[in-house]
């Protein structure tokens, strides 16, 4: 086993404030909607693990698509003609 999974997360609910503990990393994972709060339902929760800090905020944001455009230099290989770094789009081979 992991060391995540055996680490408890805590769970506090934003909308009603209480708190839960016991999800492991795993868990977390396998939740297709993400946690919900056991007293209110709410799935406004933030997860919490005691031995770092680190925190995840559900529901996680939905980060809006990027637009990329192929480069019209380099045809988005990331090369020029001569093998080297496009200049263009510096070797990424998109133009935001």
């Amino acid at each position: 086993m992991i060391a995540d999974e055996l680490t408890a997360w805590r769970l506090r609910c934003r909308d009603c404030d209480a708190t839960t503990g016991g999800l492991t990393w795993v868990t977390l994972l396998t939740l297709r909607g993400g946690p919900s709060c056991p007293s209110c339902e709410s799935n406004q929760v933030t997860a919490q693990d005691p031995a770092t800090g680190a925190a995840i905020t559900f529901p996680r944001p939905l980060v809006p698509p990027v637009e990329w455009w192929q480069c019209c230099n380099c045809g988005g290989t990331g090369l020029d003609a001569y093998g080297d770094t496009c200049p263009h789009c510096a070797g990424f081979g998109h133009c935001p």
